[in-house]
């Protein structure tokens, strides 16, 4: 009699098959709500270390401005295929001009540039560089000879668009979809970086 009320007892402390699906159904549904806010999250701190990358690229470029009376680098934008020194239409890329002014050549790669096929092309660069100001101030540039303001006048920005907002991307031949924006940061001759949303 003893044997079996301890077999009972034994019974009743354990989990029922019902109540360990209902765990795993509360598990399960708290994973489907947390992974899409973690992954929020992450976009928006690659998004924020993409902007601290540009910023560290405007000072290390307004350092070879100061350098070379203001004039800008004559450097190939991205991507190029170029790599042949001694070809004549060689310039060199945006990273191999400012390194030397950098503490770390990592700022020109952003943590959310998955589309490593172009950094042997650029020389390890997620940032596309206006090349067209290459041997000219800013005043010289085109943009400001046309009125355009230097806080509205695109250095560099990246290349491809890294940080999406919100929404789900639109699959290989898909058309856009109205709720999915995406951003790419940018920074302005007046050397600050900002974040362009447009929607697809």
């Amino acid at each position: 009699m003893r044997l079996t009320n301890d077999m009972a007892e034994l019974q009743n402390d354990g989990f029922t098959l019902v109540e360990l699906l209902v765990v795993i159904s509360v598990i399960g549904l708290l994973m489907g709500i947390l992974v899409p806010a973690l992954n929020k999250v992450r976009g928006s701190a690659n998004r924020t270390y993409c902007m601290s990358n540009l910023r560290q690229i405007g000072v290390a470029m307004r350092s070879y401005l100061d350098d070379n009376r203001d004039i800008f680098p004559r450097c190939c934008a991205f991507p190029w295929d170029i790599t042949d020194t001694s070809n004549p239409d060689y310039t060199p890329p945006i990273t191999k001009v400012l390194s030397p002014r950098l503490k770390e050549p990592k700022v020109f790669i952003c943590k959310a540039d998955t589309v490593q096929k172009y950094y042997k092309k650029t020389g390890n660069t997620s940032y596309w560089y206006s090349a067209r100001f290459g041997g000219r101030t800013i005043k010289e540039t085109f943009l400001a000879q046309r009125g355009v303001k230097e806080k509205d006048i695109q250095v560099m920005n990246d290349f491809d668009d890294y940080h999406p907002i919100s929404g789900t991307p639109p699959k290989p031949g898909e058309p856009p979809n109205s709720n999915y924006i995406i951003g790419i940061n940018y920074l302005y001759a007046d050397w600050h970086v900002s974040n362009y949303r447009k929607q697809e």
